[in-house]
């Protein structure tokens, strides 16, 4: 089994798209990737992702030894100097025959992150696509921690968005996740922190991915400054709000260096950091600016493509 730190996790040009239909209409709540009758049953149901076609974690993952992963990652990583997420390449302790890998979190067991993503992987909630929570397939405790391990996601820089298209549902699945955080009382903190964002390009690797032909999912992959609210708390309270200017701040980088849309989205920014927007307000004001973009704009590269050389 390999065991590595990943590299940088994103940058904000770096992001794309999940359903291709889905363009013209991006905050349409879309069908949930798994349901009641793909799930699996028992005390385990809701640590375990059940695999589907844009999922990268393999039907193999079932039958993981994750106590000995558990075990050999403790190995490598027992000191106060270890990372806080490493990914753990397929090997001795995974089936020969499948290429699937892990990303592995510890985290206290009496932390609010722990809390918060254990609810987040719960029966009620796991299957709503908004969820921008990291699909967990194992939980196990070791004294005063929990290790976490979460189906393998990647860095959003490799490969880079290519159209127009990539960036609207890279900002559609960010509005979607904040709201779905929002309606469950709980604040990130770091929403708009670029290197906490990984995807699930639906495939075990990069190597063939390509983004006009496979879907993306977006994931937060760090909520250790999460905090849960109360139920009464205002949807526009200021805790809130700073989620959705953090937010804003992330995405106005990405809409200014697109041109196409920019001009579209600009006001879109300025409101989400002015600091008084909630998320769905964000999210309703976006679904009305996209009304306004011409369906071919969403096909138009962000890149103007290498010239030919010239053969000699």
């Amino acid at each position: 089994m390999g065991f590595h730190s990943p590299t940088s996790t994103s940058s904000p040009e770096t992001w794309e798209s999940e359903d291709e239909h889905a363009f013209g209409y991006p905050l349409q709540r879309m069908v949930p990737l798994e349901d009641e009758e793909s799930s699996p049953s028992g005390p385990l149901r809701g640590l375990y992702k059940m695999p589907t076609e844009s999922s990268s974690t393999s039907s193999h993952m079932l039958f993981v030894d994750f106590e000995a992963v558990v075990d050999e990652y403790l190995s490598h990583y027992n000191t106060a100097n270890s990372p806080d997420m490493v990914i753990v390449e397929a090997g001795s302790s995974l089936p020969s025959e499948t290429p699937a890998s892990l990303i592995i979190r510890r985290v206290k067991r009496d932390s609010t992150e722990h809390t918060i993503l254990q609810s987040l992987n719960s029966d009620e909630i796991r299957s709503d696509p908004w969820n921008p929570a990291p699909n967990l397939l194992y939980m196990a405790e070791r004294g005063d921690d929990a290790i976490l391990c979460f189906e393998r996601l990647f860095g959003c820089d490799n490969p880079p968005l290519q159209t127009v298209a990539n960036v609207i549902d890279y900002i559609r699945q960010a509005l979607e996740g904040l709201c779905f955080l929002h309606e469950h009382n709980i604040v990130h903190h770091a929403y708009g922190d670029p290197k906490g964002v990984m995807m699930d390009i639906g495939r075990p690797s990069t190597a063939d991915f390509d983004r006009t032909r496979f879907p993306v999912r977006y994931y937060r992959i760090n909520f250790a400054r999460a905090q849960q609210l109360s139920r009464d708390v205002d949807p526009r309270s200021a805790s809130f709000c700073s989620d959705v200017s953090d937010c804003g701040s992330l995405l106005q980088v990405l809409v200014d260096e697109v041109p196409k849309i920019g001009g579209k989205l600009r006001s879109l920014v300025v409101a989400m950091i002015g600091g008084e927007y909630g998320a769905e307000d964000a999210r309703k004001l976006f679904e009305a600016l996209c009304q306004g973009i011409d369906a071919s704009t969403y096909d138009a590269p962000l890149h103007p493509p290498a010239p030919a050389r010239n053969k000699p």
